[in-house]
């Protein structure tokens, strides 16, 4: 297998995730669409909850607070994402661009 396979092997949204978040290689990748990987995690969680809370009214009140705050980390990590992905984008155009004089990457 040459350098470039490996490259190429390892380019998986999920690897590319796993070294930006925590600066390591994603050891599994999941072959489970978004829906089932949020779901199987949402019912674990919930099953938890509601095992510790077996009164409706704290169930609900300790949910919504969960929920609550994995709202504003998705939202964090969502302007996080998208600040990444302008940055990386405005590098690929310069190179692109640098490339068209001589010195960028590309010829």
């Amino acid at each position: 297998m040459s350098y470039t396979s490996e490259i190429f092997d390892r380019t998986n949204i999920q690897h590319i995730r796993e070294f930006l978040l925590y600066g390591v290689e994603c050891a599994e990748i999941s072959d489970k669409s978004y829906k089932q990987r949020i779901d199987e995690s949402s019912k674990t969680a919930i099953e938890m909850i509601q095992a510790k809370f077996p009164d409706m009214a704290e169930h609900e009140k300790i949910t919504a607070e969960v929920y609550s705050y994995a709202s504003r980390v998705e939202d964090v990590y969502m302007e996080i994402g998208l600040q990444c992905g302008i940055t990386l984008a405005m590098q690929l155009f310069r190179l692109f661009r640098g490339g068209k004089d001589g010195n960028g990457v590309l010829a």
